[in-house]
């Protein structure tokens, strides 16, 4: 039966291990570390790799050629050397072996990264300049952060009475703010909260339901934002800004409209459901940061004001 067969395969395994060196060593020595096999191939060695392979032979299987090989190099000789190309080694001293901000020196209360404000860049570089454009958009925002720190210092000279008393107490709630998105910056999946689910109801009609509508990331929006307003285009930013609010829905409420039916069947639901939030609506953090970004897109027009009057907003 089932317990004869299972005791013979006990039995096998328990006579495998007792021909094997691990089984004449002591209960502590027997256990096996992390990760380790309880009981090792009696036939083959496993997990051996030669030749700088990165994986075994056999791994990779050509159905044109009908040959075995390395999955890692993709050659079919068993005995060849890997040609997979090797990533480099960072040198001690490079900033590329740790590029994170998992420090324990960078992070504060509860685990949030430090944002420092003490050295922000004195000159806003074009965004050609970056490959990235997380590194833009952070660029982009530490040296308005600074810029801004630099007038209260100066008690806001040369802006217009309305732009100082919008701006005056706004500095330190907004440099809060930005805190958030500098650390979503540095882990971009963080920014997109948008509602991804359409909620389904009773209905069977289905222009009842809500629909999700296709959005832009929320990265290439501030992307957007961002470049207008360094190429003093504020009103193309301050679009991009309502465009990242607001986004694309039609229907932002449900509604519910109840219409007698026929005789003695009670009364029928229209029904138009709301559509889907967008990271807007979802997360009260990125409402913060994204008014901070406002804020920024003024500060620019104070500072480099567009001679182009069409391209300038009121604040």
């Amino acid at each position: 039966g089932k317990q004869q067969h299972a005791g013979g395969i006990f039995e096998m395994a328990e006579a495998e291990a007792t021909a094997s060196p691990e089984a004449t060593a002591s209960p502590t020595e027997a256990t096996p570390a992390p990760g380790k096999r309880l009981l090792e191939s009696t036939l083959y060695k496993e997990d051996v790799w030669i030749n700088d392979h990165t994986s075994v032979w056999g791994s990779l299987y050509d159905l044109e050629l009908k040959r075995w090989g390395y999955k890692c190099c993709k050659i079919m000789e068993k005995n060849g050397a890997c040609t997979a190309e090797k990533a480099p080694e960072p040198e001690p001293n490079s900033s590329d072996l740790d590029n994170s901000p998992d420090s324990e020196d960078l992070l504060g209360p509860g685990g949030l990264e430090i944002i420092d404000w003490s050295d922000p860049p004195l000159e806003l570089k074009p965004r050609e300049s970056f490959k990235e454009a997380t590194a833009w958009v952070e660029h982009f925002v530490r040296y308005h952060v600074g810029a801004w720190q630099r007038k209260a210092d100066a008690n806001y000279a040369g802006f217009p009475d309305l732009a100082v008393t919008t701006l005056k107490p706004l500095l330190k709630p907004s440099q809060e703010a930005l805190e958030i998105l500098i650390r979503r910056l540095h882990n971009p999946r963080e920014l997109d909260r948008s509602e991804k689910t359409v909620r389904k109801g009773r209905e069977t009609r289905a222009g009842m339901e809500g629909r999700v509508q296709e959005e832009r990331s929320v990265l290439e929006q501030l992307d957007d934002i961002s470049s207008n307003c360094s190429k003093l285009d504020y009103l193309a930013a301050r679009a991009g800004y309502m465009k990242l609010t607001l986004g694309n829905k039609t229907w932002n409420n449900t509604f519910v409209a109840h219409v007698a039916a026929c005789t003695m069947k009670g009364a029928r639901e229209y029904r138009r459901n709301r559509d889907n939030f967008n990271t807007y609506d979802m997360d009260p953090d990125s409402q913060k940061y994204m008014h901070a970004l406002l804020k920024l897109v003024q500060l620019a027009q104070c500072l480099r004001p567009n001679e182009d009057q069409s391209k300038n907003c009121v604040f």
